[in-house]
């Protein structure tokens, strides 16, 4: 399962995939889905984190204020 084919539906059975976990530690969303029928689980790494994006455009904009 990646971020362009979203699906709620595991691969291995066709069971439902339901989100067991999210983290956002690394700078990036991953969130895991597990399937309610077999268990099989699946992480998917949405992209970086909103929080990071802020943290980062803070960065620029704090060392742009000192370069001028």
């Amino acid at each position: 399962m990646t971020k362009s084919s979203r699906s709620d539906t595991c691969l291995k059975c066709g069971g439902e995939l339901l989100q067991t976990d999210k983290n956002t530690f690394t700078g990036e969303v991953w969130r895991e889905y597990t399937c309610r029928s077999c268990g099989h689980v699946v992480d998917v790494n949405e992209g970086t984190a909103l929080w990071q994006v802020l943290h980062d455009a803070a960065e620029k904009a704090k060392q742009e204020k000192g370069d001028k």
